[in-house]
């Protein structure tokens, strides 16, 4: 970061001195105005917010104070005397000079560091949710399902539901979770389509055992009683 700041103070500096020597010709008057005030503001924020003022001596905090002050001054010379150059291209220039100044640089770093860099977990179960989502792994698990007793498939249909809701908090997790139940529930489909379809019929909750509809044992259509129907008609 310091040959950086070297850098960036060698080419700011000329261009700084090369475009406040521009305001005070266009605008002598003004330039020298604005360079008292702005330069008054300079110092004065030195004072306030700059932590390394209170570690140094009395030469060394007047030598701050009058560094901040020309910084402030020159810099609003420099913007007045490029905007009668560049109109408000001046405004594009400021821009890159400020977002490349060393304290921008090192408050992007600490911004790019404090990012969150995504865990192996959840980096592994991000890839499992795509695999998923594809025909090809479908295919791939499916031998692995059709191995499962019906008794074993809709546990793992329950015990499905209670892993999903523990992941609540992890949308990648979250994905893949559901993704598996769409899993049973084709396995589900493959083995009885008419228990399946009856299953959704009744309106299940999301939890709840579809074996009896698997077996055909909620689906069995009830006997029709004829006596009982015609009893009394003649």
């Amino acid at each position: 970061m310091k040959t950086y700041r070297i850098l960036w103070l060698s080419v700011c500096a000329p261009l700084g001195a090369i475009g406040a020597a521009v305001g005070l010709i266009v605008s002598p008057g003004a330039v020298a105005f604005l360079f008292i005030v702005v330069g008054s503001v300079g110092a004065l924020l030195t004072f306030c917010f700059l932590d390394a003022y209170w570690e140094r001596g009395p030469a060394g905090r007047l030598g701050l104070l009058t560094g901040g002050a020309l910084v402030a001054g020159t810099g609003v010379g420099a913007f007045v005397g490029y905007a009668s150059l560049l109109g408000p291209g001046v405004l594009l220039l400021a821009t890159l000079v400020l977002a490349g100044s060393p304290h921008a640089v090192k408050a992007c770093g600490r911004w790019f560091r404090s990012l969150r860099t995504p865990s192996t977990d959840q980096l592994d179960a991000l890839a499992r949710a795509f695999d998923y989502a594809s025909h090809e792994f479908v295919q791939f698990r499916a031998p692995g399902l059709r191995d499962l007793t019906d008794e074993q498939l809709c546990k793992r249909w329950r015990t499905s539901y209670r892993a999903s809701q523990r992941q609540q908090s992890s949308a990648v997790k979250l994905i893949a979770a559901v993704a598996e139940r769409q899993m049973f529930l084709d396995e589900l489909e493959r083995r009885n389509s008419v228990g399946f379809a009856a299953w959704l019929a009744a309106g299940p909750e999301a939890a709840e055992d579809p074996l009896p509809y698997l077996h055909g044992d909620s689906v069995d259509a009830p006997a029709v009683d004829w006596d009982e129907l015609t009893r009394g008609q003649g």
